[in-house]
Order: C-alpha cells, then sequence, then structure tokens
C-alpha cells in the first residue's frame, strides 16, 4: 500500500489509515455470513488499497447502512399507513383466500410475503399472460392511448429504436391531453442507449427521473419493470422497453420472455412500489405522495368476491427479509409434486440452491431452464458449475437455444406461481430491486406451465454425460467465471 501512498500528504496517508481501520471495524460488526466477512477481511488486510476500493463499491452492507439511516422504517410506515384503506376494502379476499387455499401450498407462499413485505392479497379483475414482446406492447400502445388520468412506468433498460419511436408519440399525445406521466430508469441500465425521447418528453411536461444515481451504489439496481394506467390498469414482467424484446435484436435470432397484464385491486400492489420509490427517490425535495385515493384502484366489491387472487413478493437491497427470495426457498421448500422455474441466469446462492437439491432429493420434479444463447458468456460459464449436484439429485437441467430467454417464472405443483423481474442469480437475489407476482389460480399456473412444455421443445436437455465431458481447461475457465458471482 505505500507504493500507492508514496506520493500524498501525511495528513492524507493518515486519514486513508484511519479510514481503513474504521472499515475493518465496521466489516467485524456487520451481521453477514462468516465467509464473506473473512474474505473482505483478506481482501482489506493484504490489498489496502485496492480493497478500500472495491469494498466502497462493491462490498457495503446497505441492509445495514439503511438500518443506520432509519429511511427503510420510515419509508415502511409510510406505506403501511397509506395502504390501509386498499387492504381493508379487500379484507374480504384475504377471507377468501383462506377458504380457497387454506391448508394448500399458496398459505406459507403468503403468509411469508405479507410477513416479509407487510402486503396483503388482492383480486385482479383479469389476468392476462404474455409469452413475446410483440403482443405484449401492442396491448400496453393501446391501454397507453388510452389513458385519462394517469401513466407511471419503471423499467430497468429504456432504449431509443423502433419501439420507443412508437411510444412516445402516444405519451406525447396523452401530455396534451393533460395526462399526468412519469418515467422512471434505471441510470446504470440506460447509461449506453442516448435520451433524446426522454428530454423531449421531459420538455412536454412529464416527469422523467434516472433512478439508483449515487455512484456508491452502482453495484446495486433497480431492475423492477412496472406500468401503472389510471390506477386501474398495471403490467411487470421480464421485458424492458426496446426493439430487441420483440424481434431478438442485432444480438438473437428471437427472444423470449414472459409479461404480465392486471387489472383491478392488484394493481394496488405495483402501484405501491412505484409510489415507494419515487417517494424515496424525491424525498430530497419534500417527497412525492403518490399513494393517495385518486392513484390507486377505485372500489371494486365484485372483484373482491370473484378476483383471480395475488400477492406481490418485492425485496431491493436495503431490504431486511429479501421477500422475493425466500418465498421462493418457501414455495421449492413446500412442493409436493413438481417446481417449473425459468430464468435466463443461474448463479444461486446458497440457499436457493440447497432447497433445490432437497426438493430433488425428496422425489420433486424439479425443472430449470435457462438461455443456452447468452448475451454475456461468462454467467452461463459460471452456471455451468452448478449443474451436475442439481442433475445428481434428480433435477432436469435445460438450456434454451431457438435465441435468448429472458423469462422470470416459476410454477409448483401446477398450481400456483408467480411471473416477475427476478433472474436466479446472485444480483437479482441479492443486489437488485426485484418483485415477483404470485398468483393463487390453477387456471394461471396450467399456462405457465403449458409455455415451459413448449419452450422444452426448443432446449437441449443437459446431462450427465454433457457435465463429465467438459475438458479441465473449460472447467478451471466455468470456476473462475463463478468466483465473479457478486458482479455477473
Amino acid at each position: 500500500m505505500s507504493v500507492f501512498l508514496t506520493f500524498l500528504p501525511a495528513w492524507l496517508d493518515t486519514i486513508f489509515y484511519i479510514y481503513w481501520f474504521v472499515l475493518v471495524i465496521m466489516l467485524i460488526m456487520d451481521d453477514r455470513e462468516p465467509s464473506i466477512t473473512l474474505a473482505w477481511l483478506f481482501i482489506l488486510l493484504f490489498l489496502p488499497f485496492i480493497g478500500v476500493f472495491f469494498y466502497i463499491f462493491f462490498g457495503r452492507d446497505w441492509k445495514v447502512v439503511a438500518q443506520r439511516q432509519g429511511w427503510v422504517q420510515r419509508l415502511r410506515e409510510t406505506e403501511v399507513t397509506e395502504m390501509a384503506p386498499v387492504y381493508e376494502r379487500n379484507v374480504q379476499a384475504v377471507a377468501r383466500f383462506y377458504e380457497e387455499w387454506g391448508d394448500s401450498i399458496a398459505e406459507p407462499i403468503s403468509r411469508a410475503i405479507s410477513k416479509e413485505n407487510v402486503a396483503r392479497v388482492l383480486p385482479a379483475s383479469s389476468l392476462e399472460l404474455y409469452n413475446d414482446g410483440a403482443t405484449k406492447y401492442r396491448r400496453l400502445k393501446e391501454d397507453l392511448a388510452g389513458a385519462q388520468r394517469f401513466i407511471h412506468l419503471q423499467y430497468f433498460i429504456w432504449e431509443q429504436d423502433r419501439l420507443t419511436a412508437e411510444l412516445v408519440p402516444i405519451l406525447l399525445d396523452r401530455l396534451a391531453a393533460g395526462v399526468e406521466v412519469r418515467i422512471m430508469y434505471d441510470w446504470m441500465g440506460c447509461i449506453t442507449f442516448r435520451k433524446t425521447e426522454l428530454k423531449q418528453l421531459k420538455r412536454a411536461g412529464a416527469l422523467v427521473e434516472a433512478d439508483v444515481t449515487d455512484l456508491l451504489r452502482i453495484n446495486y439496481r433497480n431492475h423492477r419493470k412496472i406500468v401503472v394506467i389510471d390506477g386501474e390498469i398495471g403490467y411487470t414482467g421480464g421485458m424492458n422497453v426496446g426493439q430487441e424484446y420483440i424481434d431478438g435484436g442485432d444480438r438473437f435470432a428471437t427472444w423470449r420472455d414472459t409479461h404480465m397484464r392486471l387489472t383491478g385491486q392488484a394493481v394496488a400492489a405495483l402501484e405501491k412500489l412505484f409510489a415507494a420509490r419515487w417517494f424515496e427517490h424525491k424525498k430530497k425535495e419534500g417527497g412525492a405522495d403518490l399513494f393517495r385515493a385518486d392513484y390507486m384502484p377505485a372500489p371494486d366489491p365484485d372483484a373482491v368476491a370473484t378476483g383471480t387472487l395475488v400477492e406481490v413478493a418485492a425485496q431491493g437491497v436495503e431490504d431486511p427479509w429479501s421477500a422475493a427470495r425466500r418465498t421462493h426457498m418457501v414455495a421449492i421448500g413446500q412442493a409436493e409434486e413438481s417446481v417449473w422455474i425459468q430464468s435466463p441466469y443461474f448463479i444461486p446462492d446458497y440457499s436457493i440452491y440447497d432447497v433445490m437439491i432437497n426438493a430433488a432429493l425428496s422425489g420433486v420434479d424439479v425443472r430449470f431452464m435457462m438461455t443456452g444463447i447468452p448475451d454475456k458468456p461468462i454467467a452461463l460459464w459460471a452456471a455451468q458449475t452448478y449443474y451436475k449436484k442439481l442433475i445428481d439429485a434428480g433435477a432436469r437441467v435445460f438450456l434454451y437455444e431457438a435465441g435468448f430467454l429472458h423469462a422470470k417464472t416459476i410454477v409448483v405443483d401446477h398450481t400456483v406461481s408467480a411471473v416477475g423481474t427476478m433472474n436466479m442469480d446472485q444480483r437479482s437475489l441479492k443486489l437488485h430491486k426485484e418483485m415477483m407476482v404470485w398468483v393463487f389460480d390453477k387456471e394461471f399456473a396450467k399456462q405457465v406451465a403449458d409455455q415451459f412444455a413448449i419452450d422444452v421443445t426448443n432446449c437441449h436437455e443437459v446431462t450427465l454425460e454433457d457435465v463429465l465431458s467438459v475438458g479441465h481447461l473449460k472447467k478451471f475457465r466455468n470456476q473462475a467465471a463463478r468466483l465473479f458471482s457478486n458482479v455477473l
């Protein structure tokens, strides 16, 4: 370290050592897995200068930081207060859930979400599942064109291409008609894309915000995709805003993704997430109350009695429970017959990995599907190191080869299912803001399972022979890639 500090003033040298010492103490005091703590201690002790740099950007435990600052607790209290009227008028939907789903696998799943997210089951008047971008965006453009009061859009990626050239005129038209338009995009996710159209929308009156611009949090992104229109229509799933999510773009022959549209009371769960993030983002300017009744679905007693029951599991790095990840763990651990999962990536943490292995060992039909044509080869290399134990335990692994598979779905016992934004990699499981919409409906679960079965026809099933035939050089490459699992 002295080499790096040779040319620094003595007082700056002293400050660096003090800062380094404080980091070591804070690291030891953080409530982390011992192996992670020891790894960072090793880096800080033996590579102090480089270690401090990497720790600042990639090693800080933002759960601990947020708890010290207290803003997560304040936001949670705001959510509880503001969402109370929505939950109260839908309380009979919760009662109906226990009548219809009590003593089934759905009950522990819902209890986990409710406990961890301070959320509730809500009824959706309608649900539509989209397995291709063309259908989703055709429907979304119709809904945007019909907006009367407000449009809230939140995406990880907002490109500037043929799709946005079709969306922007619709949004400009709605702005001219007096409709409120708010757009939030992830700053790092969109850093390589032009912002000409977004600036045009901003000049026309749209409120456009880049999310997570703090360089100290550069490793922690907002990966959610949320659309709320007039408080009555909502969208979420895997698709971002870009032409490649429709046709695969220049890189892929096709793009297989999954998204969903829901209407009615359940839209409040999506608006809650958008409102919470907007509130936090604008807190220095006095906040912005998007929890108000006029941003939420109007009361609908019929939906309470007959709507499809759903519950949203959401998480961010600041949240204490990582609700979306833990809900997956509960669901997989409670499965009695089958667990079918889709994700473009597979770099799981050991909690998810072990529960998948446990399910397979107990005789559950565990199937995992990921893309076999990657956008990031290093992620596929790392994924290959996890196949053998899964296959040995009895699970089946499929590589989708017709194009790029970007869907994030899970269906358990062909009874309950979820669609959302969370990948099965450590960035999504631990670092990003993510969400999954759990649907307690056998017909919807059948749709998800049927699409999985269709996708299998475009897959190569990984066999034990495939795994064992990998040469030593490639094994080393794959294991080396796995070392970077937290940043892939």
